[in-house]
């Protein structure tokens, strides 16, 4: 079957098919929505994934994002190995959970996290990675028929944005120790006011540096410059 999605043209980044992709499914009822953004063969909730997150409070995104947080998520890893889309309470259901996963799953609840989908979605050369979503109301397996072309126009933007990571990484580009700080700094999430104050430079050298980045990337945002960055293992942990 084949999914209503816009197709793919020179010059589209990777945030215009994820602002598309959260404009589609606003439309068709879907209240928040996070994509993963990792490395082959990486885990979907590692230090080197990126989430690119639409509709969710400030608060609950700035929870997540945390590392130490975020990796304690019982359910992408689950849901990828899994194969196939499943609400959050099935993938907790589906297995025997950790002490830290278990606090996750509390903190949640006090976040205000309802149940919604997971899904995995593949790309070319294990390119894999983590789509959750979620509803006004709770979804179950009995919604199978709204759900799946759903997770179908996410899979298919999926697959465009795996066309652009390739364009984008044929040759891997060389940066600085300073560059590479930046573009780690960015995949965390932090403004150029705050990375300014992380590197004690000044904010004017923090723009400098993310216009070379992009340059180099050969990219025009910060979601896309994240996605080649981890694509080329540009992005060193700190």
């Amino acid at each position: 079957m084949v999914y209503n999605y816009s197709p793919l043209q020179e010059g589209f980044s990777v945030s215009s098919q994820l602002n598309e992709l959260s404009h589609q499914l606003m439309a068709k009822g879907v209240k928040s929505l996070s994509y993963h953004i990792t490395p082959p063969f990486y885990s979907q909730v590692s230090k080197r994934t990126s989430v690119y997150h639409f509709g969710y409070p400030e608060e609950i995104v700035r929870t997540y994002l945390d590392p130490a947080f975020m990796e304690t998520d019982p359910v992408p890893d689950h849901v990828m190995a899994i194969g196939h889309a499943m609400t959050w309470q099935q993938v907790v259901a589906d297995q025997k959970l950790n002490e830290k996963q278990l606090g996750f799953l509390k903190r949640a609840k006090e976040l205000g996290f309802k149940d919604g989908i997971a899904a995995p979605l593949f790309g070319p050369n294990s390119r894999n990675s983590y789509f959750s979503m979620n509803f006004e109301r709770d979804m179950t397996a009995d919604d199978e028929a709204i759900i799946a072309p759903l997770v179908g126009i996410a899979q298919s933007c999926h697959r465009r944005i795996c066309a652009i990571i390739n364009r984008s990484s044929e040759e891997e580009p060389p940066l600085s120790e300073r560059e590479s700080q930046v573009l780690y700094w960015i995949s965390r999430g932090k403004s150029n006011a705050d990375m300014a104050i992380i590197l004690d430079i000044s904010q004017a050298t923090v723009d400098s540096y993310i216009r070379r980045l992009f340059k180099k990337l050969q990219v025009n945002d910060r979601i896309s410059a994240v996605i080649v960055g981890l694509s080329n293992s540009l992005i060193k942990l700190m």
